[in-house]
């Protein structure tokens, strides 16, 4: 037992040493942008495509793989690897209505702690999602009660501050004690817009960091929609699947 405990450990302290190494290197945020690209192109792109494409050793593309796509079954994987991660900033905030809590929101939750030692999770409010004309979504509390449950999981709790958000933009808007904020690809223009407003308010801009994409078993982005549609399930996998889809 005292073994396998300390070789995942070992693991853990050897990947957070190989993220830091590559993420915090001169460039990378113009080469995560341009695997984001290729990954939308073709998204069963695997590490030694990247690395051939770009130019890089096989960690710096297993990394910058990692940050812009996960399988539906490299998730928890990803998470327990990042537990030693130290993050960059004090404070960074995230926002979603979290319905029917998917992988897709682990890999979210994941970049955000990862990235900030404490984070705030704007947690959209019925009205606001009623505004929205979204349908068949959970009541907040319901949605906020598993959410505190997947917090709790994993150790994120106690670095937590949940608050409810009805409108776009929220707190990190007009907040100027927040240093990041956290997205998805598909959300990063209301990043942006976050930005933007700081400062037309005489706030600096704060730094944006994004999630990977997480591609459930047919390869398609995993997305609540598609949950409460069944045609997946919240691990990602196809209705019916017995194992993960050949890559």
């Amino acid at each position: 037992m005292w073994r396998a405990s300390a070789g995942r450990l070992e693991r853990e302290d050897l990947y957070a040493m190989l993220y830091e190494c590559v993420t915090r290197s001169p460039g990378f945020a113009a080469l995560k942008l341009k695997v984001l690209e290729a990954v939308k192109s073709n998204p069963r792109l695997t590490v030694v495509d990247v690395a051939a494409s770009f130019n890089l050793t096989r960690g710096q593309a297993l990394i910058a793989l990692r940050s812009v796509r996960l399988w539906f079954d490299e998730v928890e994987e990803e998470v327990r690897l990042s537990r030693r991660i130290a993050p960059l900033y004090r404070k960074g905030a995230i926002g979603g209505t979290f319905d029917r809590f998917h992988m897709g929101h682990l890999a979210l939750l994941n970049a955000a702690f990862r990235s900030a030692e404490r984070v705030f999770i704007g947690l959209t409010t019925d009205g606001f999602v009623a505004s929205r004309g979204k349908k068949g979504i959970a009541p907040f509390e319901e949605r906020r009660e598993r959410l505190e449950g997947v917090l709790r999981r994993w150790g994120w709790w106690e670095r937590t501050e949940i608050g409810a958000l009805d409108d776009e933009l929220g707190p990190p808007a007009e907040d100027p004690s927040f240093d990041v904020i956290i997205g998805s690809p598909f959300t990063l223009e209301n990043c942006l817009r976050v930005n933007a407003s700081r400062i037309e308010k005489g706030f600096p801009p704060i730094a944006v960091e994004l999630s990977p994409i997480v591609l459930a078993e047919d390869g398609l982005p995993l997305s609540s929609t598609r949950v409460r549609s069944g045609e997946v399930d919240e691990f990602g996998r196809l209705k019916g699947s017995r194992g993960p889809a050949a890559r």
